[in-house]
C-alpha cells in the first residue's frame, strides 16, 4: 500500500467518525457546513476518480492531502464546541456557529501566515479571539458586534501585507468549480467588505 492509499484510507476513517455529525450539520442548513462544504465535496469527488481510475496526479494528491489535513484540524475544533460546550445539542449549538466560524476563520488566517507571523502585529487578533470564545463559553448573542471588531483587526493586518490574502476555504471553492463541483451553497461569508470566511 502506498502512501497516498493511506491517505485514502485515512479519508474514509475520517467519513467514518464524522458523517452522522457532518449530515446533521448539513440537514440543519448549517452555517458549518456551507463552510466546510467546498472541501468536502472535493475531497469525495477526488476520493472517487482515485477508486474508479486506481490511480490519480500528483496535483491531485496534494489538493486530497492538504483538503483532508484541513478537513481534520477544523472538524476537532468544531467537535469541541460541538460536544462539550453544546452537549452535542443541534439547535444550541446552530445559535452560536456565526461565533464558531469566527474562530475557525482566525485559525486559518493565522495559520495562512504563519511563515511571515514575526512580521505581523497579531495584538489586537488574539485579544477578539479571547473575546469570541468567551461570548461562547457565556453564551452572549453578540454576534454583529463580535463581527465589527474580528474585521476591524483583520483590515489592519490585511493592510500591511504586500499580498492579496486568499483563504483556503476560498481556494477550494475555485477548485470545486474548476472541476465541475455543484456546491450545496454559493453563499459568501463575508467579514467586512473583502474579508470572506
Amino acid at each position: 500500500m502506498n502512501q497516498f492509499e493511506f491517505i485514502l484510507k485515512d479519508f474514509v476513517n475520517w467519513k467514518l467518525d464524522n458523517i452522522e455529525v457532518l449530515e446533521r450539520f448539513k440537514h440543519n442548513d448549517s452555517f458549518i457546513y456551507d463552510r466546510l462544504e467546498p472541501v468536502y465535496a472535493v475531497l469525495n469527488h477526488i476520493y472517487e476518480l482515485a477508486i474508479e481510475n486506481g490511480h490519480i496526479d500528483e496535483e491531485m494528491e496534494t489538493i486530497f492531502q492538504v483538503g483532508l489535513n484541513y478537513l481534520y484540524t477544523q472538524f476537532e475544533v468544531i467537535k469541541v464546541y460541538w460536544e462539550k460546550l453544546f452537549h452535542s445539542n443541534c439547535q444550541a449549538f446552530e445559535t452560536f456557529t456565526p461565533l464558531v466560524g469566527y474562530l475557525l476563520f482566525i485559525a486559518d488566517f493565522r495559520s495562512d501566515l504563519e511563515e511571515i507571523e514575526e512580521s505581523i502585529d497579531f495584538t489586537e487578533l488574539n485579544d477578539v479571539e479571547t473575546l469570541i470564545e468567551n461570548m461562547i463559553a457565556e453564551q452572549r448573542e453578540e454576534f454583529e458586534y463580535a463581527a465589527d471588531k474580528l474585521n476591524i483587526a483583520i483590515h489592519k493586518i490585511v493592510e500591511n501585507l504586500e499580498f492579496e490574502y486568499v483563504s483556503i476555504i476560498d481556494i477550494f471553492v475555485e477548485i470545486a468549480e474548476n472541476l465541475q463541483i455543484k456546491l450545496s451553497t454559493d453563499k459568501e461569508f463575508v467579514i467586512g467588505k473583502d474579508i470572506k470566511l
